[in-house]
């Protein structure tokens, strides 16, 4: 667990010293500065932020939010940790320094003793990525801050919320769930599908939201026919966007929900082409399984044109063809039924949107979760693709966990340009910046090299500013997203 037991202000003082410290090689922080207009200024208001990880205890989750100035202060904030049957609060203050390409990195104090060190790139001021870089606890994690919107706070969500969850338990097996609820006054009915160590269930919850704080954040609990209640953290994005962390003991774990829209649903709802992510646990430990593809599905319950690059237990398959079918009822939950010649995938999509879903696979012998998204361009090419985005990427290989965060440079000719900052098993790198070249299908997959990390990157493209991304190498598991930055 990472626990430090030194008087706070002195804390602070060693976080502030030790993170510029690391700067001093690249003038403003660790990153090779690539191009931008991003400043301390950027980074400015209240966040919501999300960590999955793991350090030389076991996994651990975190989220929390910190109050940014634009000034390069940290001036408050809550930061929540879960970690095998550990749970712990505190409020936080740090320091963080942005440079012009929106790399940086964050140094947070949090009143139990704990402390947060964080490189980041900003994909806009109001969307970070964020990767965890503590030496001291061997520490790796990544995940995603949102900017808030204040004015959402005074009263519990209200709405239909589409959402997504995903829980590590050695002792029951890891979980992942999706689902939609509707809550009213703080009360919350609901429909969920729920993989829990292999065995799919498809329960329906009733629960409640207590009233968020100031800083967003509130409490809730779902109980489900069975009479199983999960208990929760929540914070508010805005209106539209909440973000959940699990208080159940001994099940770490996070979630996302996203206001539905669209109903009533009918298979004329899925009509496109859409890529998808998604990754989850084999054998529900640490290691599973990564997935990036695509499909159209002709809005009559049929899937065609399908691919898909995965890697399970470190062997990869490789742009996978697929058809398949799909049935959608009135609220949003499709079954489908995936046929690659690698054999059959049953899946369950929760729409958000016509444009966007929450997925379940069914696997007795992996629990795995994802989103897809309608693709945005008809025919992609090379040229879709240039300008400067933002990467985010998490997983292991061969020798180590590894996290990397960073920019990425395409030049709508077939030629990128990576900077990135690199944490493994707790080690930390700046390898510069790597050369490296891509080829784009019409369908939107991309195919990559670059020297020094890797031959087999693929991405499937939302469209010319959002891809996923899976480094496809054997005895490797690790995958992200990207966005391009203004």
């Amino acid at each position: 667990m990472r626990t430090i037991v030194l008087p706070k202000l002195f804390l602070l003082s060693c976080l502030i010293s030790l993170m510029f410290s690391l700067a001093c090689g690249s003038g403003t922080n660790l990153f090779n500065q690539g191009s931008g207009n991003f400043s301390n200024a950027s980074l400015k208001g209240q966040y919501a932020y999300q960590l999955t990880g793991v350090d030389t205890a076991a996994n651990f989750r975190e989220a929390g939010v910190f109050t940014a100035d634009g000034n390069g202060n940290i001036t408050g904030g809550t930061d929540d940790f879960s970690e095998g049957t550990t749970i712990t609060s505190g409020s936080s203050t740090g320091a963080y320094t942005i440079s012009n390409d929106g790399t940086g990195v964050l140094a947070i104090s949090i009143s139990d003793g704990r402390a947060l060190q964080l490189a980041v790139t900003l994909v806009n001021s109001s969307k970070v990525y964020l990767m965890v870089t503590q030496t001291f606890d061997f520490a790796n994690g990544a995940g995603i801050a949102k900017k808030q919107d204040p004015a959402t706070f005074a009263a519990p969500p209200s709405g239909t919320f589409t959402f997504r969850n995903h829980n590590v338990s050695t002792a029951q097996g890891s979980s992942a769930t999706v689902g939609v609820f509707t809550v009213s006054g703080g009360t919350v009915s609901g429909s969920e599908d729920v993989n829990r160590a292999g065995v799919l269930s498809s329960p329906t919850f009733t629960g409640s939201f207590n009233s968020p704080d100031t800083s967003g954040r509130g409490t809730g609990t779902f109980t489900d026919n069975a009479n199983v209640t999960s208990t929760f953290i929540y914070y508010v994005v805005d209106t539209n966007n909440l973000r959940f962390f699990s208080t159940n003991n001994g099940a770490p774990g996070l979630g996302r929900a996203e206001t539905q829209t669209g109903a009533p649903f009918a298979n004329t709802s899925l009509a496109g082409s859409y890529a998808f992510g998604s990754s989850g646990d084999d054998n529900f430990s640490v290691a599973g399984a990564k997935t990036v593809g695509r499909f159209t599905a002709g809005g009559d319950g049929t899937i065609s044109a399908g691919a898909y690059d995965s890697v399970e237990d470190g062997t990869v398959s490789t742009n996978i063809s697929f058809t398949g079918t799909y049935s959608m009822a009135s609220n949003g939950r499709a079954t489908v039924t995936l046929n690659p010649s690698t054999g059959t995938i049953q899946q369950i999509f929760w729409m958000v949107s016509p444009s966007r879903a929450f997925s379940l696979t069914s696997d007795p012998n992996k629990v795995e979760d994802g989103t897809l998204d309608l693709q945005q361009a008809i025919t992609f090419s090379n040229s879709t693709m240039k300008g400067q985005f933002a990467v985010l990427m998490d997983g292991f290989d061969p020798f180590d966990f590894v996290d990397r965060v960073g920019t990425l440079q395409w030049d709508g000719a077939g030629n990128l340009t990576l900077d990135e900052f690199i944490n493994r098993s707790g080690t930390t790198q700046t390898p510069g910046f790597i050369t490296g070249t891509y080829s784009i299908a019409s369908n939107g997959r991309a195919s990559g090299a670059i020297s020094g990390l890797s031959n087999n990157l693929v991405f499937y493209l939302i469209s010319g500013s959002d891809g996923y991304i899976l480094q496809n190498d054997t005895s490797t598991e690790i995958d992200g997203v990207m966005s391009k930055q203004p």
